[in-house]
């Protein structure tokens, strides 16, 4: 996990739209939750995929070859030690799918990142089910995950 000292480079990593999301989505929180809405949620263990020994800009890379694009959509996501997400990202088959892959990114110091996944369904086609989290699953959302990393060669350990 990063260090106080580590904190300014790690910050200055992530790209503007995280550190936008950073920034405004904790202020949009409190003012939704009181209605039971959110705009930012602590990630649920089931959904860890595992570590990459990666920097942060070398992991986007391959999410790029994976079909992977940022998410401009999505709650500020915790880890469960309180650091905040230093990026999501989706995959869809198409913009108009009905479910996405949608990936969230912890930096765990300078060179690895933990990667988080779950299934759900898209914000462009159902995007009252998405906000919902109708048909959310971590499980499908993990595997295929693992899998994409497999495939494309990106070594992962689950720690």
């Amino acid at each position: 996990m990063a260090t106080n000292d580590d904190g300014d480079a790690l910050r200055a990593n992530v790209d503007w739209l995280t550190r936008v999301r950073r920034r405004v989505l904790p202020t949009v929180h409190r003012i939704k939750e009181p209605f039971g809405g959110f705009a930012q949620c602590t990630m649920d263990p089931s959904e860890y995929v595992g570590t990459v020994g990666r920097e942060l800009s070398e992991f986007r890379t391959d999410l790029q070859a994976m079909e992977f694009s940022p998410e401009p959509i999505a709650s500020l996501k915790v880890h469960g030690d309180g650091r905040l997400s230093a990026g999501s990202w989706v995959r869809r088959p198409s913009p108009l799918a009905k479910w996405q892959l949608h990936v969230t990114l912890f930096q765990d110091g300078r060179d690895a990142i933990d990667v988080f996944a779950h299934r759900e369904h898209s914000w462009l086609r159902h995007p009252y089910k998405h906000y919902t989290s109708e048909g959310w699953d971590t499980t499908s959302g993990v595997e295929r995950m693992r899998s994409l990393l497999s495939d494309h060669g990106v070594a992962f350990r689950i720690d």
